[in-house]
């Protein structure tokens, strides 16, 4: 049991900085937009490859630890039904009983 709670406290730590890596390096970028091209510090190369490789694989990374599933995707097989719907067909149900 303290194996498993290490594990999910490691992730949870994990998590935070590939989440602070993400947003440090966003601010990272955009002082660097900000400047004159002559002014940058990273080469035109490096910033090209974090904004369009490094920075949209950091998304999907932080989309899927921040994902949540919703009530379809905790119970798949019930369909969508609203409280009026579910009134209706309670409804129908006894007025057939007692027919």
């Amino acid at each position: 049991m303290l194996l498993h709670q290490a594990t999910m406290s490691d992730f949870g730590k994990v998590c935070e900085l590939v989440v602070d890596f993400q947003r440090k390096l966003g601010v990272i970028m955009m002082r660097e937009q900000q400047r004159h091209m002559m002014d940058q510090h990273l080469p035109f190369a490096v910033s090209g490859a974090i904004e369009d490789e490094l920075m949209p694989a950091l998304d999907a990374v932080v989309a899927e630890l921040e994902w949540e599933p919703s009530d379809a995707d905790l119970c798949p097989g019930e369909p969508d039904i609203t409280a009026s719907e579910r009134a209706i067909a309670s409804w129908r149900k006894h007025v057939e009983m007692h027919s």
